[in-house]
């Protein structure tokens, strides 16, 4: 009989079994560690994504709260600038004031008053117009200033006395073309009138509307209001007109030259910042 000892019943696959369990461990862990590689290397894969979706988030929010104070700054420096022109045209009206109180400004009036006595004579003033010219600081004498004076220098204007005398030759003539408002017989009886009262047999006939209005503008004239003759000149009836064109040329151009030397001492003598 054959004795079989425990050792030899014992099965031999004991190391074996132990390496097989091992290995099947081993392989446990790793079909486990697998997922969560892949768990591990995808949100490593998301991390930019998201982070890039956060970071546009906050340079979304942070572009926001950033528009207010970029627009603030614009109209601030729309404000700056314009105080910026503000200031340069003060400065360059400081500098034209203190032109006109130095002596160049102080010759410069006294041009405009020798320009002011020759223009109330009726001989040329281009000499004098050109001496003003000459010393005019920047900006105290205007383009149209310059051309009014210019455009009558070389002749001259007949003077308010001559004017005078003009109207008072002309007055025959617009009498006689005056317009009545009368018939044929009103205006027939008025001759006879007329002729008795030259001869002291009857009192004159009473002047109509536009004789009346012919008188009013010689009296003007001996007045010495030559704006307000000229203006009653111009209203009278348009059958006058032809008559009057000649006179109210050359009393027009008196009153804007008259005019215009009288602009030209304001702008001088004003004080800056004053409306000249």
């Amino acid at each position: 009989m054959t004795v079989t000892s425990h050792e030899d019943t014992a099965p031999h696959s004991t190391p074996w079994a132990a390496g097989g369990w091992h290995a099947r461990s081993r392989a446990a862990m790793r079909r486990l560690a697998l997922p969560a590689l892949g768990f591990t290397c995808g949100l490593a894969a998301a991390g930019p994504l998201l982070g890039g979706g956060l970071r546009a988030g906050q340079a979304g929010a942070q572009a926001g709260a950033i528009a207010p104070p970029i627009g603030a700054m614009e109209a601030a420096l729309a404000e700056a600038a314009a105080a910026t022109e503000r200031a340069e045209a003060l400065v360059r009206r400081i500098e034209q004031a203190e032109t006109l109180r130095g002596p160049r400004g102080d010759r410069f009036i006294a041009a405009a008053l020798l320009l002011q006595a020759a223009v109330a004579t009726p001989r040329p003033w281009l000499r004098e117009y050109q001496a003003l010219a000459s010393l005019a600081p920047p900006g105290a004498l205007p383009a149209p200033l310059a051309e009014m004076l210019l455009s009558h220098a070389a002749r001259g204007l007949p003077t308010n006395a001559e004017l005078r005398e003009r109207y008072a030759a002309l007055m025959p003539q617009l009498l006689a073309r005056a317009p009545r408002d009368e018939d044929v017989f009103g205006r027939t009886l008025a001759a006879v009138r007329s002729t008795a009262a030259g001869i002291g047999l009857a009192a004159p006939p009473s002047p109509s509307n536009q004789e009346q209005a012919i008188a009013g503008v010689a009296q003007q004239l001996r007045r010495g209001n030559l704006a307000a003759a000229v203006a009653d000149a111009s209203a009278l009836d348009a059958a006058l007109q032809p008559l009057l064109a000649g006179w109210l040329a050359q009393a027009s151009a008196r009153l804007a030259v008259e005019q215009a030397i009288h602009e030209t001492l304001l702008r001088a003598l004003l004080a800056p910042g004053q409306p000249a």
